[in-house]
């Protein structure tokens, strides 16, 4: 008897919280072109083809930099002295990686087929 409360209490927290929804299902939840146009608006570009059209929401383009390990300077052989370690070290090495971010939702008539995105995420809470 002593634990049904807690049962119902915890019921009630979880039923009172907002529950949140990742990229995939938000995006999977789309499954017309007015839930897509009502979320994301007009399109950057429509490209009509035979059996779908082609709705592209275009956000521009994301950069980070990545760092990484030269062979030279990761591998130490024992005859290396610290001093020749420290001189050889340099500037810190990386790379810059630049991707576009988009989203491609294949319409056919008011269905969506299925969707595509790369470097966005957009998940929602559940209302």
């Amino acid at each position: 008897m002593k634990y049904i409360k807690y049962i119902f209490l915890l019921i009630f927290i979880l039923s009172c919280s907002n529950i949140l929804y990742n990229h995939n299902d938000a995006m999977s939840m789309l499954v017309s072109k007015d839930l897509v146009l009502e979320r994301f608006g007009s399109p950057t570009d429509i490209i009509e083809g035979g059996e779908y059209d082609e709705y592209y929401y275009d956000f521009g383009f994301f950069t980070e930099r990545l760092n990484y390990f030269s062979q030279q300077i990761s591998t130490v052989s024992e005859s290396d002295s610290l001093y020749n370690l420290i001189e050889n070290e340099g500037a810190p090495q990386h790379r810059i990686k630049t991707t576009k971010k988009y989203i491609k939702f294949h319409i056919e008539g008011e269905k969506v087929l299925y969707w595509e995105s790369q470097a966005v995420n957009f998940p929602v809470k559940k209302q």
